[in-house]
């Protein structure tokens, strides 16, 4: 991030740092004086300790016994850190939703979410965009890209808003939608999927994307994440992480055509990985629910992720599903058992690995039978049974069940 000491924001941020370090020094001065006379004090009084020591023995046949001290190791935290609260860990069963930008600035959407949270026995985590579908960067960064796309949005205050989730005791999730991007690309052709007919190549939605085979692409992503990570996020979760599916694949023209798609969404990952893991930071991805089931070719393979990532989130809904999906007539009419054996294939294609398994369940209605409590609950046990390490729901709206986060249906 050194490029970015011109931005104010960014030097007082970093100032904010150096003096937390300058403090860590003279505590650490400190201690060393302490220890030093504490030194000096024990070979003093060895004569003494050795002489009571021998009266004891002489006293008793029976060894003295000592507990060992018990000692809390506390984490380093930088000063941007501190400001959030520090962060919160990684729960054992994360139960959570996804929040937009919008809906974490608007408070009749934020306020009732925020009311689920109960880190004992509801909502526990809770993830938040970052940078969405659009390419819209919710808050002001130092990073030159998003500044010179217009990508900035400033939607909400992250310190304030990672302050008020992690008092809550909410594990916080920061959500960047990676290749699709409706800004970078525009302003830096170089990094953007081409058309053959000229210019930029876009989907059916009118979005461009960045060209996963081109590396140079990779660093904005990252660079969003790692200043992301530097404010106190929990977890970085990586979307659209993906070589594009909608739109016109014959009119798209990458950087290197060649290059084999596994291992160039594999790659990104790895090094995304290895940038951010030292700053403290939970890294995962967000990924198709039929990745584990279907070679896709879209360049999420499951089992090269298994050892990568801190976590994968399947997107298991059972609306997604084509009729016939795993031998069931209709998925999205059967919630339960659609996300069980959805999931079933994610637990066997990711079986030997670290990663954990975290789904995407349905609390919307698309076609079929309307989804209420009964549906989403019925989702929640199924993925409960499978063993995976909890779950989150997602509604574009941010309108979420009520009773879906009752206690007796989580983990502990």
């Amino acid at each position: 991030m050194n490029d970015f000491r011109d931005q104010r924001r960014y030097d007082a941020h970093q100032e904010a740092m150096r003096n937390s370090r300058r403090a860590k020094q003279r505590a650490t001065a400190r201690a060393i004086q302490r220890k030093r006379r504490m030194m000096l004090i024990v070979v003093l009084l060895l004569p003494v300790t050795i002489a009571a020591f021998a009266f004891t023995w002489s006293r008793s046949d029976e060894t003295p016994k000592q507990a060992p001290p018990v000692t809390e190791a506390l984490p380093d935290q930088s000063a941007a850190e501190q400001s959030v609260g520090g962060r919160v860990a990684m729960p054992n069963h994360v139960r959570g939703v996804h929040v937009t930008s919008y809906g974490v600035a608007e408070p009749t959407m934020f306020e009732p979410i925020m009311a689920l949270a109960d880190p004992k026995l509801g909502m526990n985590a809770i993830q938040i965009d970052i940078k969405d579908e659009r390419g819209e960067v919710a808050f002001s960064t130092p990073i030159p890209t998003a500044r010179e796309a217009g990508a900035h949005m400033n939607i909400y205050d992250p310190v304030k808003v990672l302050r008020r989730a992690h008092e809550a005791g909410l594990y916080v999730i920061g959500r960047i939608v990676v290749f699709q991007d409706g800004y970078a690309p525009g302003a830096d052709p170089s990094i953007a999927v081409r058309s053959r007919r000229g210019g930029l190549w876009k989907n059916d939605l009118g979005i461009t994307w960045a060209d996963p085979t081109n590396e140079a692409s990779w660093e904005y992503p990252i660079q969003l994440a790692t200043y992301a990570a530097e404010l106190g996020f929990d977890e970085i979760m990586f979307d659209y992480v993906r070589y594009p599916t909608d739109g016109d694949a014959a009119d798209m023209v990458f950087h290197d055509p060649g290059r084999n798609r596994d291992n160039t969404i594999t790659s990104f990952l790895k090094k995304a990985s290895g940038s951010l893991k030292p700053l403290g930071v939970h890294v995962s991805a967000a990924m198709f629910g039929l990745a584990a089931t279907s070679e896709l070719g879209i360049g999420q393979k499951p089992g090269q992720l298994r050892n990568i990532l801190d976590a994968v989130y399947p997107m298991v809904y059972p609306s997604h599903f084509t009729d016939g999906q795993f031998g069931i007539s209709k998925p999205g009419d059967t919630p339960g058992p659609t996300v069980a054996a959805a999931l079933s294939d994610w637990r066997r294609r990711t079986n030997g690995g670290t990663v954990q398994i975290r789904p995407w369940l349905q609390d919307f209605t698309l076609g079929g039978i309307d989804y209420g409590l009964p549906q989403v609950l019925e989702q929640i046990d199924a993925a409960d049974r499978t063993g995976v390490s909890g779950w989150l729901l997602w509604n574009a709206q941010c309108t979420y069940t009520s009773g879906a986060f009752a206690g007796t249906h989580g983990q502990p």
